[in-house]
């Protein structure tokens, strides 16, 4: 299985709103220990579970292209796939394991289904809410200090979202997943 974690490369937004699937897949490798490689167009670490192996991959492109980036990533390899992305209409605190559905706005998930031709795969929206008008600012912002507190603690639980995923199936990590609510009471 691939799990495809999506953000914008570089120093600049590593700390963003928008990379919330870099930091989860970064969260996961760190859990078991393993590194990234980089590839031409891709970070790439590889983790085992029962002896199987999992690709955690960073396409290091812009969000909105990533479905090129992924294309010729799945040329290669053929396999199972899985995406990890932000999404501006859950709360921060809250995330959503579906098996399929629609890109929801998002640009990234856009570019994916239009170059896959398909919008028939597992995907893990972490939510990081919506305030303002200006939607690119907003995902391209970090998190105030109490925010950070909430969507570390919401990292961790996508981690542990991903070994159920790996080790029981996605039905049980549905549950798990869909059933977290870290926000403000």
């Amino acid at each position: 299985m691939i799990i495809f974690g999506l953000g914008n490369p570089g120093s600049t937004y590593s700390s963003t709103r928008h990379n919330a699937g870099y930091r989860v897949i970064a969260r996961c490798a760190r859990h078991f220990k393993k590194r990234f490689r980089k590839k031409s167009q891709y970070q790439v670490a590889t983790i085992k579970i029962f002896s199987k192996e999992i690709f955690l991959v960073k396409p290091l492109c812009w969000m909105n292209r990533s479905g090129i980036a992924i294309k010729r990533y799945m040329e290669e390899t053929y396999d199972n796939f899985m995406i990890i992305i932000d999404d501006v209409n859950l709360p921060l605190g809250r995330m959503r394991l579906r098996n399929q559905g629609s890109h929801g706005g998002h640009n990234g998930l856009r570019s994916i289904i239009e170059e896959m031709g398909t919008s028939a795969f597992p995907r893990l929206r972490i939510g990081i809410g919506h305030q303002g008008d200006d939607l690119a600012d907003y995902v391209l912002s970090r998190f105030t200090r109490s925010e950070k507190k909430v969507f570390d603690q919401v990292i961790e639980k996508a981690v542990e979202g991903l070994i159920i995923l790996f080790t029981k199936g996605i039905q049980k990590a549905q549950n798990f997943v869909n059933s977290v609510d870290l926000g403000e009471k």
